[in-house]
């Protein structure tokens, strides 16, 4: 019950409960009486937040202390938020064609991205294909290949190959393994243009064992792919990925000092790369496409690229946290829905230089059909298939409700047979 919102008048005097004790005194006070009053109204009417009686003071300072403490606290957390946010100023927001205006004279353009991002791979495009109108010689670097397939790429670009074999031959689903269509369209621009795709990444084994093992356990072999510059004295980089490896559960109870030179490994090759290219074609620019991390405060790749040749450069990073020196632009695309390739929904194991399905997902045409755990899978639509890859590579050609014919051996009591299922993609 709140303390009531009356006048109470006197000779000399008028109060208002409500507004507080500064502002109860209109006119002097006259008398002794009048200060006795004063006193009372103060303890009946003002101090009681819950009722009237004198029995509820010890409640009354309790609460009192309670909400001094809880505003002291208030008043601190209110501070740490005044300094942390970062302001951004409306006026001086860019458009694309605005940040483009600023980019297209750098020597490196790095693009970061959330991999599975389609609308970040929209704006890679929109960036190279900016670059291009502007009659720069340019090149593009990609995280999603590595160095010992560059010839595919290569070929691939001077029309030499077709897309198959450049899946094929640059191991796309094993080693890197999201969705092609993601990266689809960039490729077919560089082929239609002949523009240059450098392949960035070191060879997943040899990274793959430094995350194990860390780089003492490389063999003399594998220490020659090794860049001979290895710079771990980034501290800040250092806790931001200690961080992201303690939240990360497929971690495990792995070790954190070789997940770190596993990522100085990765980061290193990346930028040897980049610099290895462009010394050999000094004339050219380079556009980088990696995923975000690799790009953010310069940490990754940029700052060791610097180091190495010094080009002057910028960093647009896609979709995230607006924090001091993260990037020089940061763009915020709408999402929009990508192509996918439909789905055969099975699960597949590659057993004995074959493909077996080793499952099913929940509602899969293919197990409706008759197809059953067990079977291997020997063609698509009389296409040969001999690994997981030859079966990805066949649908990113196909469309959801198209029907294929897959054939499958299958083990029965007097040996294995052949049948043909149709099956209508997912």
């Amino acid at each position: 019950m709140s303390s009531p919102r009356l006048k109470w008048v006197e000779p000399g005097c008028l109060a208002w409960p409500s507004l507080g004790a500064t502002e109860w005194i209109r006119y002097p006070f006259g008398s002794f009486l009048s200060v006795v009053r004063r006193f009372l109204f103060i303890v009946f009417f003002f101090l009681p937040s819950v009722g009237y009686a004198l029995p509820h003071a010890d409640e009354r300072i309790i609460h009192y202390t309670l909400q001094v403490s809880l505003d002291i606290q208030a008043s601190k957390m209110n501070e740490e938020l005044l300094n942390s946010p970062i302001a951004v100023m409306i006026s001086d927001l860019k458009t694309f064609a605005g940040v483009m205006e600023r980019v297209a004279g750098k020597k490196i353009v790095y693009v970061g991205e959330n991999h599975n991002q389609f609308s970040h791979h929209v704006i890679e495009l929109e960036i190279i294909k900016d670059l291009h109108r502007r009659g720069k010689k340019i090149a593009i670097g990609m995280e999603m290949f590595q160095r010992p397939f560059q010839k595919a790429l290569d070929d691939y670009i001077e029309g030499r190959i077709d897309e198959r074999e450049l899946l094929k031959k640059t191991q796309y689903f094993k080693r890197w393994g999201f969705d092609y269509n993601l990266y689809r369209p960039i490729l077919e621009f560089a082929r239609s243009e002949r523009i240059p795709v450098v392949a960035l990444n070191m060879k997943q084994e040899i990274v793959d064992k430094v995350f194990r093992s860390g780089l003492d356990s490389l063999s003399e072999e594998e220490r020659k792919f090794v860049p001979s510059a290895m710079d771990f004295s980034d501290e800040a980089y250092r806790k931001r990925l200690e961080k992201v490896f303690r939240e990360h559960e497929d971690f495990g109870a792995g070790n954190f000092d070789f997940f770190y030179q596993a990522q100085v490994l990765w980061d290193e090759t990346m930028s040897g790369s980049i610099d290895e290219f462009l010394k050999a074609h000094p004339s050219d620019h380079m556009v980088v496409l990696a995923g975000n991390g690799h790009l953010a405060y310069r940490s990754g790749i940029p700052k060791r690229t610097a180091t190495r040749n010094g080009y002057d450069d910028a960093i647009i990073l896609n979709d995230v946290d607006l924090e001091k020196d993260i990037a020089d632009y940061v763009l915020f695309p709408k999402t929009m829905p990508g192509v996918s390739s439909p789905k055969l929904m099975v699960l597949l194991k590659e057993k004995g230089g074959k493909v077996e399905i080793a499952g099913f997902p929940p509602e899969s045409n293919s197990e409706k059909a008759g197809m059953k755990v067990g079977d291997m899978i020997l063609s698509i639509d009389h296409t040969p298939v001999r690994d997981i890859d030859d079966v990805k590579i066949d649908l990113l050609f196909r469309k959801k409700g198209d029907k294929v014919k897959v054939r499958i051996s299958r083990k029965g009591f007097f040996g294995s047979q052949k049948i043909d299922f149709e099956v209508v993609l997912q």
